[in-house]
């Protein structure tokens, strides 16, 4: 990616490593199979073809981390042990038997 963008003059944060992660996969078998001499002029070649299709320019995107569901079925520990009560009228939390 950097070498495709230092030749070609495009940011390197405009080329997508996705799309470079699979081009290369692809062009993987190619390369192994051609000879040296040969290999150089495609390796030109697939730079030339990472550095062509830019990311579009997207700003302000922000995409924070976050979960959307609580993975288990019972509340958050909010309070400390000693005065934490279980919600009774909720059904969703199941109440340890004792």
């Amino acid at each position: 990616m950097l070498e495709a963008s230092l030749r070609h003059g495009v940011p390197v944060h405009r080329i997508s490593f996705k799309g470079t992660l699979s081009t290369v996969r692809e062009w993987t078998p190619v390369l192994a199979a051609t000879g040296p001499t040969r290999r150089q002029g495609l390796v030109d070649h697939l730079i030339a073809i990472l550095a062509r299709d830019p990311l579009p320019h997207r700003p302000n995107r922000v995409e924070p981390r976050a979960r959307k569901r609580r993975p288990k079925n019972y509340q958050l520990l909010n309070k400390p042990r000693h005065q934490f009560r279980e919600i009774m009228h909720r059904n969703k939390y199941t109440t340890p038997l004792s």
